[in-house]
Parts: C-alpha cells; sequence; structure tokens
C-alpha cells in the first residue's frame, strides 16, 4: 500500500515539474468544518520551470504576477501546487491549488485484469 508523504515536496528534475501524484487538500468548509479532497497534482520549485520549459499554451494570456525573464523573453512559473486536469487527452490543463496540501503519495498503478490460464 503506498504511503502519504507529510511536511515534503516530491523531488523534481531539472526544467520540469515533478511527477504526477495525488495530494490530499484541506480547506474550511462552509459550516466552519474542515473539508478535505483528493487531487491529481504536480509540483513546481521556485524558478525551476518556465511555461516555455512545460510546453503549456497560455490562450489567455501570462498573470501579471508571473516574473518575466528578460533574457529568453519567457515567465516563470510560480513555485506551488497546480491540479492537473486531463479529462481530455488532446487538453491537459493545471489550476493552482490555493488551499493547503497536507499530504501527497505517488499514483497506484493502473487496473491491469488477472485472467486465470486454463489448460
Amino acid at each position: 500500500m503506498a504511503q502519504w508523504n507529510k511536511n515534503t515536496v516530491p523531488k523534481c528534475k531539472d526544467k520540469t515539474c515533478s511527477d504526477e501524484v495525488l495530494v490530499t487538500i484541506e480547506t474550511q468548509g462552509w459550516k466552519g468544518g474542515i473539508y478535505r479532497r483528493v487531487v491529481k497534482a504536480v509540483y513546481i520549485p521556485y524558478h525551476h520551470c518556465t511555461v516555455e520549459d512545460m510546453g503549456w499554451n497560455m490562450p489567455d494570456g501570462v498573470p501579471d504576477d508571473w516574473e518575466y525573464i528578460e533574457e529568453n523573453d519567457n515567465w516563470w512559473i510560480p513555485q506551488g501546487w497546480y491540479e492537473v486536469c486531463d479529462y481530455s487527452p488532446d487538453d491537459y490543463s493545471y489550476f493552482t491549488v490555493t488551499d493547503k496540501v497536507i499530504a501527497w503519495m505517488n499514483l497506484p498503478k493502473a487496473y491491469e485484469p488477472r485472467l486465470k490460464q486454463l489448460n
């Protein structure tokens, strides 16, 4: 069984984000309680990836608070967690996780049926 990691972030290779992982996000509920959910996400360290490195298409433009890199006419993607939305194979989207990430774990292996061999 996979283990949840707390108070750490996944390792990232240069110019890439972390592997896709599951994160538990905690937020204040509308009735004052704590609400938790699990989503697929990636982590990007500080000054680690640019929009070009990640191949992100920014049809609405780059947000005003992203840091511009004049020497290569690019923008740093801000440090943090980004939810992965991959509902359509043609359209991957990433959304900033604004709530508190309390733990993460590697994705489980995909289901593969086991067929019993009959002789």
